[in-house]
């Protein structure tokens, strides 16, 4: 009885090594996977970041060209129109970022860059910590609003590397981030997801023209095109163009006052 009992044990000691085994090295392969998915680089971002010095000097100077060109449009009307390239956008996040998000740089996350196909936008910047080392990318697509200044931004395809993120548990973080670099973000859900509501403000000290209003912004091959006017009445005057997004759970400033007046009255 006693062997059979020792012979009993031994087997299913055997049979539990044998599965934690198979666990360990289930959770072994699954860890390199996931390490060696997030070290993946995305093909837009390498080609962004072999921007050489001399490319990124005349990019910056073009900027500057271009921003000087809006400046003499709203001179002489109250329209203005202007596009940039990949190569000038670039040329900005690499000397403007580190000023206004000084907290993300110092807490890992550096050399920013952007591409710009099909009609969307594709962001990326490289994250590292004692554990890691990545490149956190996304998709962004763009649409007008309603409101003056306020811009629709569906983020998608969230991935560190090429491994996918959800995006729900980054919201109140992006919106924390962005308010500490001067950026209003709130949040519109939908049943496709979060959408991120920019505000621009129409005026700032460093804007060339203000009050400045967007009514159009366009994603093409390599280029990001925008038009709108200027002046004290541009946003009583404001025409989107292009497709609109219509809110679902974000309620619009006019409907806010509506609502705040009511529950006034209320009282």
């Amino acid at each position: 009885m006693s062997r059979f009992k020792n012979a009993f044990t031994n087997r299913w000691v055997r049979i539990t090594l044998g599965i934690v085994s198979v666990c360990v090295l289930l959770f072994s392969g699954a860890s390199w996977w996931a390490v060696s998915q997030s070290r993946q680089v995305p093909e837009f971002y390498s080609r962004a970041r072999n921007q050489s010095g001399p490319i990124a000097e005349i990019a910056r100077n073009q900027l500057e060209h271009d921003v000087e060109e809006v400046r003499r449009q709203t001179q002489q009307g109250r329209f203005w129109k202007t596009s940039f390239s990949e190569e000038e956008i670039n040329a900005w996040l690499q000397s403007e970022l580190p000023e206004r998000f000084g907290r993300l740089f110092a807490h890992g996350v550096s050399d920013p860059a952007i591409a710009l196909e099909n009609g969307q936008l594709f962001a990326a910047a490289r994250y590292t910590s004692k554990r890691w080392d990545t490149v956190v990318s996304c998709r962004l697509s763009v649409e007008m609003t309603e409101e003056p200044n306020l811009l629709a931004i569906a983020l998608s395809d969230l991935k560190a590397g090429a491994l996918p993120l959800p995006l729900e548990p980054f919201v109140r973080k992006i919106s924390k981030e962005a308010a500490m670099g001067d950026l209003d973000i709130r949040w519109d859900f939908t049943e496709t997801g979060p959408i991120a509501l920019v505000e621009i403000p129409q005026e700032d000290p460093r804007f060339v023209i203000k009050p400045l209003v967007i009514e159009s912004v366009n994603l093409i091959a390599g280029q990001l095109q925008m038009a709108g006017r200027v002046g004290s009445e541009a946003s009583d005057e404001y025409q989107p163009r292009g497709p609109v997004h219509r809110f679902v759970s974000y309620r619009h400033a006019e409907r806010r006052r509506e609502h705040d007046s009511t529950v006034a009255k209320t009282r």
